[in-house]
């Protein structure tokens, strides 16, 4: 993609709002602190993201990580025929380069998949750089997952019926953690929904990008490069916990990879999609052409966002609620 690429307006829209030309580097510690706050959910901003499903009853908690940090976690739960009845669970973590983001801006989508799927929805808040480095988001996220398997009675879902999802920087920690939940045993575990994921956290696809003549809406390489610095500081980037695209792919669940056509991500959702298919993972990619990196987030001002949605949630339905061969 070169910068003359067609772009559609509505994208254009999308680029010319975010658009700073600063870095998370180049962020103070205020500024960074804002764009993890909370987002209200009204007009003009509800015209973009939609607002949350009125159907679905949302909650926090307050669970304990494994060094004693206490993490939030945020649940969406759809209307039940009877209170006995037990829903798929589907574990999620938001995008945002392990650097911003917080789960209430994602009530919107979440709450709509809830209700259009019908699971329950966990959403962990795990802890992010620059203040807390890798691995402790992968950390974070396990322990969300092992607190929701041991609350499955309390939460009302079934534990033999599990997925996986995120966006972005939340693809790569989802889709480690169906790798970590394979590994350990987890039977339930029976899909990962994989948004514009970032499975490769080396700097393969970086230094390429930056060679080329090109302008990627929403997020550029340089944010990507800064993203990753923030999170990874000296750790190992082909350490499988941090980039799950040199893990072990095979025994994996049936997988969704959504890809953009205008992400600097791209690349490496189709390899890591590419990848599973190789290692015998049933395996589901869709590419949105004219999409930014976000689309999913941004239904209002994306052609891509509700068929995106859709697709995700028949997935979601079909593999979460029929019973396997």
């Amino acid at each position: 993609m070169t910068s003359s690429t067609w772009m559609p307006w509505r994208t254009k829209v999308l680029d010319l709002c975010t658009r700073s030309g600063v870095t998370a580097e180049e962020m103070t510690a205020k500024q960074l602190s804002r764009m993890r706050g909370s987002v209200p959910m009204r007009p003009p901003y509800t015209w973009v993201v939609g607002r949350p499903d009125p159907s679905v009853t949302s909650e926090s908690r307050r669970i304990r990580a494994r060094d004693g940090h206490e993490l939030k976690v945020r649940i969406h739960r759809p209307p039940v025929s009877e209170s006995s009845e037990q829903l798929p669970l589907l574990l999620h973590f938001h995008g945002g380069g392990f650097v911003i983001g917080n789960v209430g801006a994602y009530d919107p989508y979440l709450t709509t998949v809830a209700a259009a799927a019908r699971v329950v929805v966990v959403t962990v808040a795990y802890r992010m750089a620059p203040e807390h480095r890798a691995p402790l988001a992968v950390h974070d996220c396990q322990d969300g997952a092992v607190w929701a398997l041991e609350h499955a009675l309390d939460l009302g879902v079934r534990a033999d019926s599990v997925g996986v999802t995120g966006d972005s920087a939340g693809g790569n920690l989802a889709a480690g953690l169906a790798q970590h939940l394979r590994d350990a045993g987890v039977a339930g575990l029976r899909h990962q929904a994989l948004v514009y994921p970032a499975p490769d956290l080396t700097e393969r696809e970086l230094e390429h990008l930056q060679e080329l003549d090109q302008h990627y809406p929403i997020l550029t390489p340089d944010m990507l490069r800064s993203f990753r610095s923030l999170y990874l500081g000296d750790a190992d980037d082909r350490d499988p916990i941090l980039s799950p695209a040199h893990g072990d792919l095979a025994g994996l669940p049936p997988a969704l990879v959504q890809t953009a056509e205008l992400d600097p991500l791209r690349p490496d959702g189709e390899a890591y999609a590419d990848a599973l298919r190789d290692a015998g993972v049933e395996t589901r990619h869709t590419m949105y052409r004219g999409a930014p990196h976000g689309f999913i987030n941004f239904p209002g001002l994306t052609a891509a966002g509700y068929p995106a949605l859709e697709e995700l949630v028949g997935e979601l339905r079909h593999h979460l609620h029929e019973e396997p061969a």
